[in-house]
């Protein structure tokens, strides 16, 4: 499962300067000449990743990861930004920074990004002047947060969150392994056009359990870089939430939930997975309890596992919301191939109420169907294409809609067969000219009893029109097949001046 929580404000902060910057679609860091520097404050609202958890769809946060993505302003056509400009006079005096470090720190107190939108060196208090005038409509304001203050009349404890002299202590107490309540990261930049992808994880983690207020986060030059000074001004840029461009930046939730069901294709000698699906209605729902697991034979007896265990009563596990499991190893030597098999659920409670057992089977396969070990390394001759159901192909759906992608894989020269595929990948992209940018990386499409399928939740998706990609692996073979889907994210702003 993937999720993505976008950045709800950016701002940039000047030393020395009172000048908000809240509404600029481009944050830029500075450092060198005369000793100017600048920071960058973000937050996102993680209480919707919460919410995923608190409705049971994440159960387990060991299997979570969540990266933070910024876009460099430099890594894409600049003719894409609107209303973008450089911050500074262009006296060539101003280069990219290059082989430098961003170190990452938590904001300690609430702020407001305020409503400027322009800073110009004019108003950094250090001499320069204007070569142009300035645009009215590019606001220049001191409401909000800025080196001095977080909101109109507070001030930070410390001017510009932090001194130079505390950021560097936190720096280093962090860089050595020690406890740090201030700095959470750092990622190096060896050219100055790459982009901010930085594991956020444990922090992400503690806002969620409550450990932590979450504050937003501020990126500023390695303290060292800071203090320097040069002849030039030393800058790199980075794409805000007020963007107007599909790159707004994120921090990409990943959940490791891949259904691996195991029914259709149980094999001997080898650990098997059973689940259980419980829709009510027309949604999987949490029961109130963990049910119980039995399987037996033909003869209603309960059989022994591998090692004499016996397979009754067994507590089954919560995989994702309304989905339980159990793990079944089965030896060869004591089982044959093609034996059915029961597996009966018992103790279902749903809001109170008892329901009956529910009995299921499965067959037993031979070890050849997973276990091929020796010289021969024959190539398999079977190709499959994926179907996809679920959204038809240029279909405009409206942004917040969650989208059940059936992904059937039909064997080559043949009409209506499908199989049950083991393993298989979906990505989503948008196109960009000649570029193609994901949105979705490479994700494991789940595989239930009967079909594969992956879930959509399109309120991870900008409008845009996106693209599908599914990679098929089955053998020695490893397949993309390329633009199998065609949709567009609208919502209602979209509707309305189409």
């Amino acid at each position: 499962m993937v999720y993505k929580t976008y950045i709800s404000k950016f701002a940039t902060i000047v030393s020395n300067s009172k000048i908000n910057t809240g509404l600029n679609p481009v944050s830029e860091l500075v450092y060198g000449r005369d000793t100017i520097v600048s920071r960058a404050l973000f937050y996102f609202d993680h209480s919707k990743v919460k919410q995923l958890i608190d409705d049971g769809i994440m159960v387990d946060k060991s299997k979570m990861k969540h990266i933070l993505h910024i876009t460099n302003a430099g890594s894409i056509d600049m003719s894409q930004l609107h209303h973008c400009e450089t911050s500074s006079i262009n006296d060539n005096k101003k280069i990219r920074a290059a082989s430098f470090d961003i170190i990452f720190f938590l904001i300690p107190k609430p702020w407001d990004r305020g409503k400027g939108f322009n800073y110009t060196k004019t108003h950094l208090n250090v001499g320069y002047y204007s070569p142009a005038p300035i645009d009215p409509k590019r606001l220049v304001s001191e409401d909000g947060c800025n080196w001095f203050q977080r909101q109109n009349g507070l001030k930070w404890e410390e001017e510009g969150i932090y001194t130079n002299d505390r950021l560097s202590q936190e720096y280093d107490k962090w860089a050595a392994g020690d406890e740090t309540s201030v700095v959470i990261g750092r990622q190096h930049f060896d050219y100055g056009n790459e982009c901010i992808n930085l594991d956020i994880t444990e922090i992400f983690n503690k806002f969620l359990d409550g450990d932590l207020e979450n504050y937003g986060i501020g990126m500023a030059f390695s303290p060292m870089l800071e203090v320097s000074d040069s002849e030039y001004e030393n800058y790199v840029g980075w794409l805000t939430d007020k963007t107007n461009t599909f790159f707004e930046p994120f921090v990409e939730t990943r959940y490791d939930d891949v259904v691996s069901d195991d029914r259709a294709n149980f094999v001997l000698n080898k650990k098997n997975r059973l689940y259980l699906y419980c829709t009510i209605g027309e949604s999987l729902e949490d029961l109130d309890k963990l049910p119980t697991v039995t399987i037996t034979n033909g003869e209603d007896e309960a059989i022994r596992g591998k090692g004499g265990v016996l397979m009754e009563d067994i507590e089954a596990k919560k995989f994702a919301k309304g989905i339980y499991y159990i793990d079944v190893l089965l030896s060869k030597s004591d089982f044959e191939a093609d034996t059915m098999l029961y597996d009966t659920w018992d103790g279902l409670v749903y809001q109170g109420v008892e329901l009956d057992a529910v009995e299921l089977d499965f067959t037993l396969k031979n070890t050849s169907n997973f276990f091929n070990i020796g010289n021969s390394m024959e190539a398999d001759s079977i190709t499959y294409k994926p179907m996809i159901t679920g959204i038809k192909e240029k279909e405009q759906i409206k942004r917040g809609d969650i989208r059940k992608l059936v992904i059937n894989g039909r064997p080559s020269y043949t009409y209506n067969t499908y199989e049950l595929l083991d393993s298989m990948d979906i990505r989503v992209y948008v196109k960009d000219g000649t570029r193609e940018i994901d949105v979705i990386e490479w994700d494991r499409v789940n595989k239930a009893f009967t079909n594969n399928y992956y879930v959509i939740d399109t309120n991870i998706l900008i409008p845009n029109r996106y693209y599908v990609d599914v990679r098929i692996k089955y053998g020695m073979n490893s397949i993309i097949h390329h633009d199998v889907l065609t949709f567009d994210i609208v919502d209602d702003l979209n509707n309305r001046y189409a």
